[in-house]
């Protein structure tokens, strides 16, 4: 595949332009010595399927938070273990990082002509939350041709679906498409439909780097 046939990059939010998620309950559940799987699918539910667990549920907008906080509180219960949904977010929301380079990269795809999208699962709520511009403010929406929101569409990652309309709101195919995301299934569910899947770590750099190599940007 050449560097020319790539028109567009499709950017997670959480774990792409903050620190991923996944660190923070990880170190939380070291500190309350579980196992930090059994935390994050108190939390998040199960990454790798489309359930009733009321954080897929609230990702596609089909509950309140007011109404699906109590529900995540009453899973994290079972686990044993003196930790609130707050504390949870209060650690998450902690420990953003410094993703400038992310961003960089993003205007650099810009203007070279490369379209870029988020796909995002996220809760309605969280469009707004905190100082009114919620998740919003860690991403430079002005240069996203799209923007896929699980909550608004009412299906989410790893729903072939999500890939799917982004891509025919772009006008491009799969393969002329990078997907980055911090969550292996959801890159493996991209590359599956053919895009070019890029999964970030803890140190964002090396998939830059892969996506820089992928694009043809120097």
């Amino acid at each position: 595949m050449s560097a020319a046939a790539i028109r567009a990059i499709c950017w997670d939010v959480g774990g792409v332009f903050t620190a991923t998620p996944h660190a923070a309950i990880a170190s939380l559940a070291g500190e309350h010595e579980i196992d930090a799987s059994s935390l994050s699918e108190a939390v998040f539910g199960r990454f790798e399927v489309d359930s009733d667990h009321p954080w897929h549920r609230l990702e596609r907008g089909e509950l309140e938070l007011r109404d699906g906080w109590p529900l995540i509180e009453a899973e994290l219960a079972t686990l044993g273990i003196e930790l609130t949904l707050r504390s949870v977010f209060r650690r998450i929301s902690g420990s953003t990082g410094d993703r400038s380079e992310v961003v960089r990269l993003v205007r650099e795809a810009h203007a070279a002509g490369i379209h870029n999208a988020v796909i995002t699962n996220n809760v309605r709520e969280f469009a707004d939350i905190g100082d009114g511009r919620g998740w919003h403010r860690w991403v430079p929406l002005e240069l996203m041709r799209v923007v896929a929101d699980s909550s608004a569409l009412g299906f989410r990652k790893p729903d072939p679906a999500i890939y799917r309309h982004t891509l025919a709101e772009l006008g491009v195919d799969p393969h002329e498409a990078v997907f980055v995301d911090d969550t292996a299934i959801n890159v493996t569910a991209a590359a599956a439909l053919g895009m070019h899947g890029v999964l970030v770590g803890c140190d964002p750099g090396p998939a830059l780097e892969q996506i820089r190599e992928i694009v043809g940007l120097s």
